[in-house]
């Protein structure tokens, strides 16, 4: 069973400045900014309401699947252990919409007939996402939604990352580090995800310049391209071998927008006996997986956002919206996202994120998000990590 940080607050970010600034990222991270800590008497107080507040109330977690490994294993727990830490007495009935909006509308329909205090939203498919929240709003429960878009409806706040940053941070890297092969130019994969997320354009906006500079000076030559409806890695595996098949196995690197579309690039790779001979570049998430595979060498890295701190921002607004508060009051909100519905788009916290790569696989166990037994298995038992 995994366990997951239960630390509060925001101290913590001074160690992702740390991590980011040794891979050469902290400029680009939002834990390079300063914070503050609350003092332990008005945490007190806080804690004491938010206990009392939870009393006796059902709150409803809607997930949009269990086939991303990140759900299950990282962004689900983060929010559970959080509501069970600050407001303890809560009912929590999670949900999974096996990437189905109909089915999660039925949930939605389930938690209003229930008569939920609240609900934590990720959509199964954002663009159909509208009908969920608008009924939730006309029976006056709040949703936060989380990581996810809460397209085409009100939401009282979101929980989001930002992935611009990590495509910028992906670009620099690349540019640094990407692999050079004896003939040029490098013949790159991109493998994208699903573009009704708006994370897809986020993360290609912060990419895309530096590919182009890459082409035009004749350094790289994309060879295949493809997106990954709902993020799902078995699509991800049969484009991947499909591109395979056809350049003749003739790829030098991969980049992946997230970890369950690297899972099914790389097991493509290893059905041809490519992996750890084409790179896997790119990732979000930390899967795993991908932890394993960064030990041996079979993919540079990846990055997930402070679940713990994700999960705590996610009952922080649930709290202030069931006070009757505004999302601003909490001192979270530093953005807003356009869902094409709330004037002024709803408002959005993004919480740090952290650069993984073999250097710090380490930050996952430190973190409360694996232990080592858990990482130490598979192909990643004999690796140096695990066996020093």
């Amino acid at each position: 069973m995994k366990k997951h940080n239960s630390s509060h607050g925001r101290p913590r970010t001074i160690q992702l400045i740390a991590l980011l600034a040794a891979a050469g990222l902290c400029a680009l991270s939002a834990a390079c900014s300063s914070t503050s800590t609350p003092s332990t008497a008005s945490s007190s107080t806080a804690a004491s309401s938010a206990a009392a507040l939870g009393a006796g109330k059902t709150i409803y977690l809607l997930w949009p699947n269990s086939v991303d490994p990140g759900w299950p294993e990282y962004y689900e727990p983060s929010v559970v252990n959080a509501f069970n830490e600050d407001m303890p007495g809560v009912k929590l009935v999670q949900e999974s919409a096996d990437n189905s909006q109909s089915q999660q509308l039925g949930q939605v329909q389930a938690a209003i007939a229930s008569h939920a205090a609240g609900v934590v939203l990720a959509p199964a498919v954002p663009s159909e996402a509208g009908a969920s929240l608008v009924a939730l709003a006309q029976a006056h429960i709040p949703v936060i939604s989380y990581l996810i878009d809460p397209d085409g409806g009100p939401a009282y706040a979101y929980v989001w990352v930002n992935f611009s940053q990590v495509g910028q941070a992906w670009a620099q890297y690349m540019t640094q580090h990407l692999v050079d092969p004896a003939t040029k130019p490098i013949r790159l994969v991109l493998a994208y995800g699903d573009p009704t997320f708006v994370v897809y354009q986020k993360f290609t906006g912060g990419f895309t310049s530096t590919l182009k500079s890459w082409e035009s000076s004749g350094k790289v030559k994309v060879v295949c391209q493809f997106d990954t409806t709902n993020w799902e890695p078995a699509l991800a595996q049969t484009a991947m071998e499909q591109c395979l098949s056809k350049t003749g196995n003739g790829v030098d690197a991969v980049l992946a927008m997230n970890d369950s579309i690297s899972d099914g690039v790389w097991a493509a790779l290893k059905s041809q006996n490519l992996a750890g001979k084409v790179m896997i570049y790119g990732g979000y998430d930390g899967a795993l997986t991908v932890a394993q595979r960064i030990l041996i060498n079979n993919q540079i890295g990846t990055w997930h956002v402070n679940g713990a701190e994700a999960g705590q921002d996610v009952v922080k607004l649930m709290i202030a919206a069931l006070e009757g508060k505004s999302a601003q009051s909490t001192g979270l909100i530093t953005t807003s996202f356009n869902n094409g519905y709330v004037k002024g788009g709803v408002p959005t916290v993004q919480p740090p994120q952290v650069f993984v790569t073999k250097s710090n696989v380490q930050e996952l166990i430190t973190d409360h998000i694996y232990t080592k037994q858990e990482i130490c298995t598979g192909i990643a038992a004999t690796s140096s990590f695990c066996t020093s």
